[in-house]
């Protein structure tokens, strides 16, 4: 293919993508999409949905990879002729559920070869391109036990708020879960990636007093092709303000297109399948810029934060308060010493008029993690040996 016919294809995709967004745009009447969905059902959900398609006596055993089957079948002493192949069934019955509860697309090849450490896969096909996957079987029983489903960009792209609400039905029903989503806004014009610059330098994208990690992509010196990332994948949360026009349709074009994107996983949080039918509150709810882009382009959402896991959580209110404590005695304690020893009753007069203030640190903490977090912080700051004052 020459450079010429590949350009061609590329603006030809990238209108057609454009073209789809907006029309989604009008008729859903709202500007924040989901770009992005990986989520897992429990095996049990599939097979009870195509009991028709599949073997009455379906496990997790039937759907372990070759190695654990063997295993599996040597230490039962099992029939040698037992039939543990049914990983790319399960795919594919999977496959058709995804395809009916959408209702745009077709289920692809299947495969006895899968991704993610599943033993088998369904391809989810529309217009001919596959846009995502489902997954099954795998080499532990936990995974074996469950039906993962991928579904990229391409496929977002053609679903509506309709289709949405009914994947968010086929989870809930099935009591799976959310792995991973993605929110993004399109801005046609207007907006561009610098202001993101300026807006994590303002501090717009702080969490409870602490600046997130950033970097940056493309070609910033010449200004295309640029994308601003907050945050990383380890946290659970990643920000990106990148030059979308640019990206389909070539810096030379000039398109003033610009997304800004979310995207959540659930390593240390947990995501409420609520976000397939409210994706402006959870993208607001993100960072403080996110809130104020929306509400400029008049777009309205009530801000829903994706909270981290518990452990995760005390951990971090743990950090806070090992901060704030630290500030205390390396800054304010020789203050501090002076009023409590000469101040009389000051201090408490102090503390009691000021007591609605917060640090901006422990900002966002329920006050029983704070509690906690302060025991656990005075415990570590307490000395080894404590000296007597009374000489004994």
């Amino acid at each position: 293919m020459s450079n010429n016919t590949k350009a061609a294809q590329m603006l030809l995709d990238g209108r057609r993508i454009k073209w789809t967004l907006e029309q989604r745009e009008q008729q859903d009447q709202r500007r924040v999409g989901v770009d992005w969905l990986r989520c897992t059902l429990p095996l049990d959900a599939i097979v009870k949905s195509e009991r028709s398609q599949l073997p009455q006596d379906l496990t997790y055993l039937s759907c372990l990879d070759k190695r654990t089957r063997d295993l599996v079948r040597d230490a039962r002493n099992a029939d040698a002729d037992l039939d543990y192949s049914s990983a790319h069934k399960v795919a594919a019955a999977g496959a058709r559920i995804v395809c009916d509860t959408l209702g745009r697309f077709e289920v692809g090849a299947v495969e006895d070869r899968g991704m993610d450490y599943y033993t088998a896969r369904a391809a989810i096909s529309f217009a001919g391109e596959t846009v995502g996957y489902v997954l099954a079987g795998g080499k532990s029983a936990q995974q074996a036990g469950t039906v993962h489903i991928n579904l990229f960009g391409s496929a977002m792209v053609n679903v509506g708020a309709n289709a949405l609400a009914r994947l968010k039905a086929l989870i809930d029903d099935a009591k799976g879960w959310i792995t991973r989503v993605d929110l993004c806004l399109d801005l046609w014009s207007g907006y561009g990636v610098q202001e993101v610059r300026t807006a994590y330098l303002d501090g717009e994208f702080d969490v409870r007093g602490k600046r997130p990690k950033q970097q940056e992509h493309g070609s910033w010196t010449s200004g295309h092709s640029r994308t601003f990332e907050v945050g990383s994948r380890e946290t659970g949360k990643v920000f990106r303000g990148y030059e979308k026009g640019d990206q389909l349709f070539g810096h030379e074009a000039k398109d003033p297109w610009v997304r800004f994107e979310v995207e959540v996983r659930n390593n240390q949080r947990v995501i409420s399948t609520d976000v397939l039918v409210r994706p402006a509150d959870f993208f607001a709810g993100a960072y403080p810029f996110c809130a104020r882009i929306l509400e400029e382009i008049t777009e309205e959402a009530a801000r829903e934060v994706i909270p981290t896991r518990a452990k995760v959580a005390d951990k971090t209110a743990e950090a806070a308060v090992t901060r704030v404590s630290r500030w205390v005695r390396d800054v304010a304690m020789p203050s501090v010493r002076a009023v409590f020893e000469h101040g009389g009753d000051l201090l408490a007069d102090l503390i009691s008029h000021e007591q609605h203030r917060t640090p901006r640190r422990l900002a966002g903490f329920e006050q029983t993690r704070i509690r906690e977090a302060f025991e656990k912080v005075a415990a570590a700051f307490a000395p080894a040996v404590t000296l007597s004052t009374t000489g004994a």
